[in-house]
């Protein structure tokens, strides 16, 4: 992979965004730094907030305040707010400022964990889109058993037509390449079934087009959930609408397990001992499945680095958002699939 070696890495973080802000997102930047959770190479954040609640959170954090600086808004986008509304009133938010200075080339990349719609309209609207993209999707990357892969689009568009899902497709090899390191990703297409008479019209005119483009792509065909989980492919396409059914409930499963392992545990003393035992497997187990450490989701097929964290993200949660653009910057996966477009025609 081609690497940008431009020193620091500078990432706009929209403070106002999310449940827990500002206090998950200075948390994040603070666990970066202090290479909890390590990114490639020296980082850099320019954090947009109202002064009054960022400032005695910032305060707490002594390298985050070392390594940033501050720009001070009047306004924060609402997690109801419609993307019209937030396009036409919210232009002193700091979701907008921090877009606008991606725009103008003062930073690398931008996370924010606010209003999802908002995010990719004001996005849409002052990055605009690579050239040939009809429509942005948000990609995610996700455990297997074999390794990890990337999905998308996991909810900016509900609906989607055959030529968009192709594009989604080309994306995600750019995102497979870049973010996972894969040399030639094997894409699949998320369906009910793996026989060709299966699913959706534009899902069956996607498998067609897919299938044509198979000399420029390592296309396995249809793939249902249970065979996606076992990393038979590399990137998996799916319309928003399916993508985020799927997201989210791999998400709930996955809590659920480590709840009810935890319950387990605590239920007598040899089963403690025997967690005790084995700490370090057990340890490594739960971290492949643990959501937070795949939060981060990246707005494809825009003229920037944008990365979407979850509204409900704590500190280490944020921490892996702040990771994936990093090192989506720093690898500099726009022009990359800007290429993978230019290649396939």
């Amino acid at each position: 992979m081609t690497e940008i070696r431009d020193d620091s890495i500078s990432i706009a973080l929209d403070a106002m965004g999310g449940d827990s802000a500002p206090d998950a997102v200075i948390e994040g930047a603070n666990l970066v730094l202090s290479g909890v959770v390590p990114c490639d190479g020296k980082v850099h954040f320019s954090i947009y907030g109202k002064k009054e609640e960022v400032l005695p959170v910032l305060a707490k954090y002594k390298l985050v305040e070392a390594n940033s600086v501050f720009v001070d808004v009047s306004d924060a986008v609402s997690s109801s707010d419609r993307p019209s509304y937030a396009l036409r009133h919210r232009r002193r938010s700091s979701m907008w400022h921090a877009v606008e200075d991606l725009k103008k080339g003062l930073v690398s990349a931008v996370v924010s964990a606010g209003n999802t719609g908002a995010l990719m309209a004001i996005s849409r609207h002052l990055l605009g889109t690579i050239h040939s993209i009809d429509r942005p999707a948000i990609a995610v990357a996700m455990p297997s058993q074999k390794s990890s892969f990337v999905v998308l689009d996991i909810g900016a568009n509900i609906e989607c037509s055959a030529d968009a899902l192709l594009q989604f497709a080309i994306m995600g090899v750019a995102f497979a390449k870049a973010i996972l390191g894969r040399t030639d990703p094997k894409v699949g297409l998320l369906n009910v079934g793996s026989e060709e008479v299966k699913g959706t019209y534009a899902v069956q005119e996607a498998f067609s087009l897919m299938r044509a483009a198979k000399s420029k792509m390592d296309f396995y065909g249809y793939i249902e959930a249970e065979e996606v989980f076992k990393g038979e492919v590399d990137v998996v396409v799916a319309d928003g609408f399916s993508g985020n059914i799927m997201l989210k409930t791999t998400e709930a499963v996955a809590n659920l397990l480590m709840s009810l392992f935890k319950d387990v545990v605590k239920s007598s003393i040899t089963a403690k001992i025997a967690a005790c035992m084995l700490k370090p497997s057990v340890r490594k187990t739960m971290e492949l499945v643990d959501p937070k450490l795949y939060n981060g989701a990246m707005l494809v097929g825009l003229n920037g680095v944008v990365v979407k964290s979850h509204g409900s993200a704590d500190g280490k949660a944020y921490a892996c958002a702040i990771k994936t653009a990093v090192h989506s910057a720093r690898y500099a996966i726009v022009s990359k699939i800007a290429s993978e477009i230019s290649e396939m025609g």
